[in-house]
């Protein structure tokens, strides 16, 4: 059995479950999510969502629905423990809908693999950039060369 945890806080739901009620959803993408916690209202999903539209609107919805697949993750059994996130997103066509694939089945895809490394990349470089005025410091500049070695 696989188990499951926040990698981000904020969330009261039982982060196992919620993993698993994610692996029954096909296509994971923010619409589906929020449909599945709509539907299912005593599912665990469902109590991560605001219901009430005095304070949240569809669209809050779907950015609630975006997080929560985002901040679920696996939990490697090693001593330390580990986290693994599970969901990456990915490109999608439709308007107002983030898509997600599980991150096994990106590395058994040669394309998707090759675009999720260019994201990182862009990422590392955006990141360089934003604390370049810092990188003049030889220890962070060592801490950032490291992490980019490692990949």
């Amino acid at each position: 059995m696989k188990k499951y945890s926040w990698k981000t806080v904020g969330f009261s739901a039982n982060a196992q479950k919620i993993g698993e009620e994610l692996e029954n959803i096909a296509d994971i993408t923010n619409k589906n999510v929020l449909n599945y916690a709509k539907k299912n209202i005593k599912s665990e999903l469902h109590k991560c969502f605001e219901w009430d539209d005095t304070i949240a609107g569809e669209k809050y919805r779907l950015i609630q629905a975006t997080r929560i697949i985002s901040s679920i993750s696996f939990v490697i059994e090693e001593k330390p423990k580990k986290t693994q996130k599970i969901y990456y997103s990915i490109k999608s066509e439709e308007k107002d809908v983030s898509k997600f694939k599980n991150i096994k089945d990106i590395l058994e895809d040669d394309d998707e693999y090759y675009v999720l490394c260019n994201k990182a990349k862009q990422e590392l470089e955006s990141c360089k950039s934003k604390y370049d005025d810092l990188i003049k410091k030889e220890d962070l500049k060592n801490i950032i060369f490291n992490i980019y070695k490692e990949i």
